[in-house]
Order: structure tokens, then C-alpha cells, then sequence
């Protein structure tokens, strides 16, 4: 029987590489750390049916005489959608679930931050400066009995909800159905929300703009698809209250970034805590750096040093799926776009 190719284009370590090799002799799992397709000998490019990778790895996939499918090593595939691989019959699983954790812990980093003002209160340390009027900077409403609006429900927000749950918070979200549907993607023992019971209320994809008015914070999470860009623009931050604090940590283009500036230059919102951006990097002409209301992270909301584990494990796991014809976890619906 001939052997299956799986081609790692990620660098895993070799433990985590045996781990892929140890689900069945039936695998030939190679790793070319990296390397662009262009560059792979012919013979292994003539061979590989299971792809893992990200991003830039993917150009000229479509070009792999039996490639069947792709394993991303990231959670979206708003790249692949414009691509001659999402018009082909290979199939696409993500990451979806790794993150959970990192992201919730950032947004709920952010979220503090904003309730403390941790900004001025370094401000006033870089100073060496007591402030005189304490109360009047630092006496803001509580976490507890606050509301936090989450756009998207997926495997993210649901742990966002369960730990600012055991804040106090009250917590809205938004999906595309606005039912409470159980989480069939990867995820760790004790994370998330999985039968969506912690929401107070879900909305409907079409009822954002009815949640919005209520929400003290708000959390970025959707997919980026053609229906979801600029989600967050003039309309929507013209719902929210003018003390709300806007976190992205999903995609740049979710925001209509101009429309934010501006919603922040007229204090339409208070603040806004953002990981990700129209543009990467941040160009440094951007307006937003100089804000004193903005908190900017580089894109690093879903980093953790157990990344490529959790990876490799769901890995393992769709690569046995795959050889006995289960459903593939993560599995991509190109209706939606993720």
C-alpha cells in the first residue's frame, strides 16, 4: 500500500513531528520548515496530498497534482478566499480553538486596562507625579454588572464569556442565527462555553445594531469575510454608547478604520483597544498611536508558547479522522468563508 504524503511547511519540533508519524505508518510526514512550494524537489511536490501550513506557504498550491488537503496553521482563511485553491475541490481545516485562551486572557487585559485608566496611572509614574484629584481619574463603574457585547461566538468569545462571567459581567453576543449552538470544534477540557448557555442574550447577525447600545465593552472575534468587512463603521459606532470601549482582536478590516479615528477624534466612543489592523504593521503615520485613549498591541493576542502544541495535537487528530473518513475537525464551509 502506498504511503500518504503530509508536508509540514511549519516548523515543528521533532517530538511534535513523531507525534504526527506515530498515527499511522500509513503517513509519510515531512517537514520542509518554511520553503516555498517553488522550491521542493518535483518528486515530493508530485506526492504530497495533506498540506499544513499558513499564509504565503499556500501560493502555488494549486499546482500539487494530489493535493487533497489543507490544515492552516492559523484560525482565519480570509487569505485563501480570493485564491484558486477555494475554487478547487481541496479541502480546508483551521486552527480554530488554539487560540482560545491567549485571546481571552488579551481581551480581558485590555478590558481592565480601559477600567483602570493603567495608561495615565503610567503616565503619572513616568512623571514621578501623586495625582491631586484620584477620585475624579480612577473612580469608574466596576466590572461587575457591566455589559460586554461580543461579536462572534465562536470558540474565543466563549472563553471570553466564561472568564468575564466569574468577573461579574453581564455578557451579550452576536452570531450569524442568534441561536445558542453547541461548539463541535477544537477545544481544551474546561474552556469556553460549549453549549452556549452563558450568553444573557444572543442577537442575530442582523440585530447587531439592537446590541450595540448596550454593551460597555465590546469584542471584535467574527471571521473577515466580504459580508463582515467593516462590520464595525459609521452606523455601528454611532450605536454605542460614548463610553464604550471598542477591543478588536479578530481582523483589521472587520473595522472601518477611518470611521474609527474619527468616532475617537469626536469622543464618539471611549477608547479602543486593537491587535490587528487594516494594514500590518501599523503604518507610523497612522493617527491612532497618538491617541491617548488607544491601547495598540502588535498582533500578538493569540501567542502562547503551547501554540504548536495544541497545533500538532489537533493535527494528529484530523490526520486520523482522515485515514478512517471521520469528519475532519475545524472543517472550512466556503459558504460562510470559514
Amino acid at each position: 500500500m502506498s504511503k500518504i504524503t503530509a508536508l509540514s511547511l511549519v516548523s515543528f519540533s521533532e517530538e511534535q513531528l513523531n507525534k504526527l508519524r506515530a498515527v499511522s505508518d500509513r503517513l509519510d510526514v515531512q517537514q520542509r520548515s518554511d520553503a516555498s512550494l517553488g522550491d521542493l524537489p518535483d518528486e515530493l511536490r508530485q506526492r504530497v496530498e495533506i498540506l499544513y501550513g499558513w499564509g504565503r506557504h499556500f501560493e502555488g498550491a494549486e499546482h500539487l497534482p494530489h493535493l487533497k488537503w489543507i490544515q492552516t496553521h492559523s484560525a482565519g482563511v480570509n487569505t485563501l478566499l480570493d485564491s484558486p485553491l477555494w475554487q478547487s475541490d481541496v479541502i480546508f481545516t483551521s486552527l480554530n480553538g488554539v487560540h482560545a485562551v491567549p485571546m481571552a486572557e488579551h481581551a480581558l487585559a485590555m478590558i481592565l486596562a480601559f477600567r483602570w485608566k493603567l495608561r495615565l496611572m503610567l503616565d503619572f509614574q513616568s512623571r514621578s507625579e501623586w495625582p491631586r484629584n484620584r477620585w475624579e481619574y480612577f473612580a469608574l463603574p466596576e466590572l461587575r454588572g457591566s455589559t460586554l457585547g461580543l461579536l462572534g461566538y465562536g470558540a474565543i468569545a466563549r472563553e471570553v464569556a466564561r472568564q468575564a462571567r466569574a468577573l461579574g459581567m453581564r455578557i451579550l453576543a452576536v452570531n450569524r442565527s442568534g441561536r445558542r449552538r453547541p461548539y463541535e470544534g477544537f477545544s481544551q477540557p474546561g474552556v469556553g462555553d460549549p453549549q452556549a448557555l452563558i450568553p444573557d442574550e444572543i442577537y442575530p447577525a442582523g440585530r447587531l445594531l439592537d446590541m450595540l447600545p448596550r454593551c460597555d465593552y465590546l469584542v471584535v472575534l467574527a471571521p473577515l469575510t466580504p459580508e463582515t468587512r467593516h462590520l464595525i463603521g459609521v452606523e455601528a459606532l454611532a450605536c454605542m454608547k460614548s463610553s464604550a470601549i471598542l477591543i478588536n482582536q479578530a481582523r483589521g478590516g472587520l473595522v472601518d478604520e477611518p470611521a474609527l479615528i474619527e468616532a475617537l477624534q469626536r469622543e464618539k466612543i471611549a477608547g479602543a483597544g486593537l491587535d490587528v489592523f487594516a494594514s500590518e504593521p501599523l503604518s507610523a503615520d497612522s493617527p491612532l498611536w497618538q491617541f491617548g485613549n488607544v491601547i495598540i498591541s502588535p498582533h500578538v493576542s493569540g501567542f502562547t508558547p503551547a501554540y504548536d502544541e495544541r497545533a500538532s495535537d489537533l493535527f494528529a487528530e484530523n490526520l486520523r479522522r482522515y485515514l478512517v473518513q471521520e469528519p475532519l475537525i475545524n472543517l472550512v464551509d466556503r459558504e460562510s468563508g470559514y
